[in-house]
């Protein structure tokens, strides 16, 4: 996904700067129609381009140069302002000045500039469904809306609690790979404690550091692997399930339970993706005995393996009523 959009977004500036050049040589051609003088001193400038580059290939670089230039360079201000042009009239007609329109800054490193950098996370964020208006990240976390009362089972109150798992799932995602739970995490508790939130801010921190991951409902994912399953063609939508380098799933536990294909499916798909080192972000309501039930122990000793997932168990009352 994240290749195939950079791709998409690269082709677009390479047409940003090609209209920029012809809107430079159509606005040339006009100036030069009623000013050859200016046509004159453009080619001049030019000539000293090529010159100081040639000297500094040889090792010889021309004395001088930055005078010359700065005086063609009035000198091209001067005539368009007395032809009625405005002084910068001939200047390249960028949508961002600062990469010129490449996508990208710096030598001889170059980085990703902030303008195609912003772009990608937007259409990323439209491409899994999180959309410009998203506001479930870690910097709008809102502690306040989890109630400060001590729970005895727990030894500290609601809010303490998610202060805890709000900080451990956002260095998870901040450093996976380099975290010990390279396979993942499951979030389990009932509706309503905030794992859907928890998801998307960690999905916002995965692609923001250009890890390639999808985030998507439990039932979607079934889907996808049940007309792979039961058809070629769905195999490349399963391929791109097993590629991604983080895989959120959703809901885990309310997709139907299909005889002979759910659980081959999941454990097949989870199997596969611990193979290749990808990583599963999980949420469910389930508890670890209802995995067990509902999945068999072949899935839940993967999801409750506690030297590979980090375990998030949450408890307390229901919030949304108190976002909404």
């Amino acid at each position: 996904m994240r290749r195939e959009i950079l791709s998409q977004l690269q082709t677009e500036y390479e047409a940003r700067r090609q209209e920029s050049d012809r809107i430079f040589f159509e606005r040339r051609r006009e100036v030069e129609n009623k000013c050859p003088e200016i046509g004159r001193l453009m080619d001049s400038r030019q000539q000293l381009i090529f010159s100081s580059i040639r000297g500094i290939a040889s090792g010889h670089p021309a004395e001088s140069v930055e005078e010359k230039m700065g005086q063609i360079n009035t000198d091209i201000r001067k005539q368009l302002t007395e032809n009625g042009y405005d002084p910068d009239y001939l200047e390249p007609v960028y949508v961002c000045g600062i990469c010129k329109d490449t996508g990208y800054v710096g030598y001889p490193v170059r980085e990703m500039c902030s303008c195609m950098q912003k772009e990608l996370n937007r259409r990323l964020y439209q491409e899994v469904g999180l959309g410009e208006d998203q506001e479930q990240t870690f910097e709008r976390f809102d502690r306040t809306i989890f109630p400060d009362t001590k729970i005895p089972a727990l030894g500290c109150s609601q809010r303490e609690m998610m202060d805890m798992i709000r900080d451990m799932t956002y260095t998870w995602a901040a450093q996976w790979p380099d975290v010990k739970e390279k396979a993942g995490i499951l979030l389990s508790g009932a509706s309503g404690l905030g794992k859907t939130y928890l998801m998307h801010a960690m999905l916002k921190v995965l692609l923001d550091r250009g890890l390639n991951a999808m985030m998507l409902s439990s039932y979607k994912a079934q889907d996808i692997m049940r007309k792979a399953y039961f058809s070629r063609d769905g195999q490349e939508d399963l391929d791109m399930l097993m590629d991604y380098d983080v895989l959120l799933l959703d809901d885990f536990g309310t997709e139907p339970l299909m005889d002979n294909v759910t659980v081959t499916q999941f454990f097949n798909l989870f199997n596969e993706r611990q193979t290749r080192g990808k990583a599963c972000l999980i949420s469910t309501n389930l508890s670890p005995k209802n995995l067990r039930d509902r999945y068999t122990e072949r899935i839940a000793s993967r999801l409750l393996d506690k030297n590979h997932m980090l375990i998030i168990e949450m408890r307390g009352e229901d919030v949304r009523k108190k976002v909404h």
